[in-house]
């Protein structure tokens, strides 16, 4: 019988770490992406998660890199377990605006991982940080060079 638990998996096909290089690779222009928004979001999750394993590389933190989605297909995009076991997860949104229902799955990963979840944030595209409940909080973008 199938586990009903949620699934972490590692990033064992490495994800596309050069935005540009993925934007070439799907023909992605700066026009087409102007016209159709939906298709920065691809390229925004690889660019931050490329930033986010630069400063990984940079830190004395011993983390590791997971992908988080349970049954009913609400997912992390980014976890990090440390050496230690605290998780914290990551979501990246190409918006500007962010919603109490855009934590689903972030509440779900809280909720798997019990007094192991240290925190989880939504980083997306505005200058607020702004909170949403215990340990969690949409961030900015720009926050990874702060």
């Amino acid at each position: 019988m199938a586990s009903l638990a949620p699934k972490f998996s590692a990033f064992g096909q490495a994800p596309m770490q050069r935005s540009g290089l993925l934007a070439a690779a799907r023909g992605l222009t700066f026009d087409r992406i102007k016209a159709d928004r939906t298709l920065f979001g691809s390229l925004l999750q690889s660019f931050v998660f490329s930033e986010i394993l630069k400063l990984m590389a940079a830190s004395d933190e011993r983390l590791t890199p997971y992908h988080f989605r349970d049954q009913q297909m609400r997912e992390v995009d980014i976890v990090l377990e440390r050496d230690d076991g605290m998780i914290a997860g990551i979501e990246i949104k190409a918006s500007a605006t962010v919603r109490s229902g855009d934590f689903g799955g972030l509440r779900t990963l809280a909720q798997a991982c019990g007094d192991r979840f240290a925190y989880g944030v939504i980083l997306y595209d505005s200058s607020e940080v702004v909170h949403f409940g215990d340990r969690l909080a949409a961030v900015p973008i720009s926050s990874l060079w702060r």
